[in-house]
């Protein structure tokens, strides 16, 4: 009988320089929504956002030149710096020294952070999307999202005279690809103009500029129905926001550190301090509840 043989000592554990990275979420609202981060850049905790307002004319007596005046009636949208979040990771000294010197831990762990906290600073935006705001909606929580409901949704948008060229729409993936791409005319290069499925998604629908995230809110309030998510097309001043600065850290963005104290190790820190704010009137965009 042959005795089985391993060779241990002669096959050592070898360990890849690649690292399978994570797949993180694209990240839009911020690159879209109004950033009022220039105007906080010496310090300050508001910024006051004013709302010009539209006056009826009056008519003037033809005989007397007499008129009325129309009364002040401006107001204003208060974005409050009010959020401070962090990520944090502790490297003790005697761990760090055995890691392999070609992954460059810290680098890694610091880009992973700073996504973390701009994807905190995405969900904040999304998060003023709400079971009321924008108040007009399309339910379409029952036979999913057709090609009438964004036409409708489109005919509400510019029946504020919103200019639709200043919009976005944000779906989540599965109603883009379980339900949006299910309308014929949307597919039908006959009728959608040209080939579409090509490339798997439209750049744009109606001339407005689509963003696909899975980001975008669940449905939840009790007049959106069974809805699956809170689809939306807004404008991009529908919602705003404003990044601090840190001591420190990078002019209104994230800051990195690292922290020393009287034990062994080392802190990497990761902070980002911002505000979000819903501006003006909750006409500037509708939400579309879908059916997934």
């Amino acid at each position: 009988m042959v005795t089985a043989q391993t060779y241990l000592v002669y096959r050592p554990d070898i360990w890849s320089p690649y690292i399978d990275r994570l797949f993180k979420e694209k990240l839009f609202a911020a690159k879209f929504f109004r950033d009022y981060s220039d105007y906080i850049t010496e310090g300050g905790k508001s910024v006051m956002i004013p709302h010009d307002t539209i006056y009826t004319p009056s008519t003037i007596t033809t005989t007397t030149g007499e008129l009325t005046g129309n009364l002040v009636t401006d107001t204003r949208s208060i974005l409050d710096i009010d959020t401070w979040k962090a990520s944090a990771r502790v490297f003790a000294d005697f761990q760090a020294a055995q890691v392999g010197k070609q992954y460059r831990l810290k680098e890694i762990y610091a880009e992973n952070m700073a996504h973390s906290l701009a994807k905190a600073l995405e969900q904040s935006l999304f998060g003023l999307v709400t079971g009321a705001n924008p108040s007009r909606v399309i339910n379409a929580s029952t036979a999913g999202v057709k090609g009438s409901d964004l036409e409708a949704a489109l005919a509400i948008m510019e029946s504020y005279n919103i200019p639709k060229e200043e919009c976005m729409w944000f779906f989540h993936p599965k109603v883009y690809y379980q339900e949006i791409l299910a309308v014929q005319k949307l597919y039908d290069a006959s009728q959608f103009g040209k080939a579409s499925l090509i490339k798997g998604s439209h750049g744009e629908l109606y001339g407005v500029p689509v963003v696909v995230s899975t980001l975008v809110p669940s449905a939840g309030a009790s007049a959106e129905g069974s809805g699956g998510h809170r689809n939306f097309i807004i404008h991009n001043r529908a919602l705003c926001y404003a990044v601090g600065n840190l001591p420190g850290g990078q002019a209104s963005g994230i800051r990195l550190q690292e922290l020393k104290s009287e034990h062994l190790r080392v802190m990497v820190v990761a902070d980002i301090m911002y505000g979000v704010k819903k501006v003006g009137n909750s006409y500037r965009g509708v939400r579309i509840i879908s059916n997934v």
